[in-house]
């Protein structure tokens, strides 16, 4: 199963425009869940997770981390991120 992580927060420009890019990819990416995390609600979690700074994107394959990306990253990125063999 593959599934991505990503933490934000309301105040973080680039995370409104990367949480708009992975809801443009969630029709494309249908075999990857993707779950939106607000650090300022879900504090104890991005605490547990060693979240450092926002925009943050964990990727997991079958429940194991696989890659962490802080800071923004274009489609064609998160597209090779969870599909190497497209691409």
């Amino acid at each position: 199963m593959k599934k991505i992580e990503f933490f934000t927060a309301r105040y973080c420009g680039k995370c409104r425009a990367l949480k708009r890019r992975l809801i443009d990819l969630k029709n494309l990416l249908t075999d990857v869940e993707i779950v939106f995390r607000d650090i300022d609600i879900e504090r104890d979690l991005a605490k547990m997770k060693k979240i450092d700074g926002v925009p943050t994107l964990i990727y997991y394959l079958d429940s194991e981390e696989i890659r962490r990306i802080s800071g923004s990253i274009y489609e064609e990125d998160i597209l090779k991120l969870v599909d190497k063999e497209r691409f």
